[in-house]
């Protein structure tokens, strides 16, 4: 197939005359079905293409650099004004610390980093690292740490826009990690950590303020500071799967606050609550008001702790939501909840030979996020 849509005269350097092969390739979807399978292999060739055969500026690329579609540019700021639609901003490793604004008009753009890019304490705006006005964009191997604004609700990536993918981030030290406005679509975090945000109970590790669909997977979530939550997340949908959310010595609040209800499933993660928490609940259910014609949580497979001193309570279910589901979990500690049957409790960490807190045990639940 490559063979036949991809061969003629583009010379091994040009970048821009390959990925307009490929774009030309794909313009040519058969159907549904098979128009979505060849983005997605677009969005690999493109990638692939742009690092090896990116001309002799991105060929002979240097730490600090940065490129898009393949161009060297002198700044994030211009490597965003300069992409196009579907292209790629190419982040070479090195400290950057000045952020940018992706104007609207160039969706589908892939941002990625090459091993060692961190961005430390970059702003734009007065709002974040990045920030995204053009839809379908995802983040790839990108540290962000250390973002602070005047409003105290600075983010890491500040969504304003409809969907956004983050894979391979890590995000350190900041008010936010990510922030959404309202009326996003699809948000999905894989392979992430998480690791020290918050800031006076109003910014939050990833706080999504309005979506149709959330999904956070094999990523850690820990530590979270200054009241701030784990996850606050407003959703239709929410699966949260293969995760550690877990406070360690932060002062955090709820590990998981879903305040207006949806349908949302927790599975097979590791939820730990410490013993510096400002928020005696694990999580919470509605409690700011329901706004899904659907309610329902689930919660099975989870390992779930407290290491605070008195116990925790485990869901602040607001009233009118209907009872969550629970099974096959296991719960450590004193965790009050009228538990149903099916779930199976222990007294301490000493009772499974787990380290002290605040020390997280050694579970295996497919996370890659370090």
């Amino acid at each position: 197939m490559i063979g036949h849509y991809y061969t003629g005269p583009c010379k091994r350097s040009n970048a821009n005359c390959w990925q307009q092969r490929i774009r030309d390739t794909v313009s040519q979807g058969v159907n549904e079905k098979g128009y979505l399978i060849m983005k997605i292999t677009l969005l690999k060739l493109v990638s692939y293409l742009t690092l090896v055969f990116g001309g002799a500026n991105a060929a002979q690329a240097q730490s600090g650099e940065i490129f898009a579609d393949g161009v060297l540019q002198p700044s994030l700021q211009a490597a965003f004004d300069a992409v196009n639609p579907g292209g790629i901003i190419r982040i070479e490793p090195g400290v950057y610390t000045e952020g940018a604004t992706l104007k609207e008009g160039r969706d589908g753009v892939l941002i990625s980093g090459a091993p060692g890019v961190v961005f430390d304490g970059a702003k734009v705006g007065g709002k974040g690292t990045f920030v995204l006005k053009s839809d379908n964009i995802t983040i790839d191997n990108i540290e962000c740490r250390n973002v602070a604004v005047r409003d105290r609700n600075g983010a890491c990536v500040r969504l304003e826009n409809k969907n956004l993918t983050l894979r391979n981030v890590k995000f350190i030290n900041n008010e936010n990690g990510v922030l959404t406005t309202a009326g996003a679509e699809k948000i999905l975090i894989e392979d992430s950590l998480f690791e020290g945000n918050g800031k006076a109970g109003r910014a939050h590790g990833v706080y999504v303020s309005g979506a149709d669909q959330v999904i956070v997977r094999r990523s850690r979530i820990i530590g979270s500071k200054d009241e701030g939550h784990g996850l606050k997340i407003r959703a239709r949908y929410l699966l949260v799967e293969d995760s550690v959310v877990a406070s360690l010595e932060g002062v955090d609040s709820y590990l998981i606050d879903i305040p207006n209800g949806g349908t949302a499933v927790v599975r097979n993660s590791l939820l730990v609550e410490g013993a510096n928490t400002a928020n005696w609940f694990i999580l919470s259910f509605g409690v700011e008001g329901a706004k899904f014609d659907r309610n329902s949580l689930r919660l099975e497979k989870n390992i779930i702790v407290t290491d605070r001193e008195g116990g925790s309570k485990f869901i602040n279910l607001a009233e009118g939501m209907p009872t969550p589901s629970l099974s096959g979990n296991v719960i450590v500690g004193d965790i009050e909840y009228d538990w149903p049957g099916g779930n199976y409790f222990f007294d301490s960490r000493r009772e499974l030979k787990w380290p002290d807190a605040p020390e997280l045990p050694e579970v295996d639940l497919g996370t890659k996020g370090q």
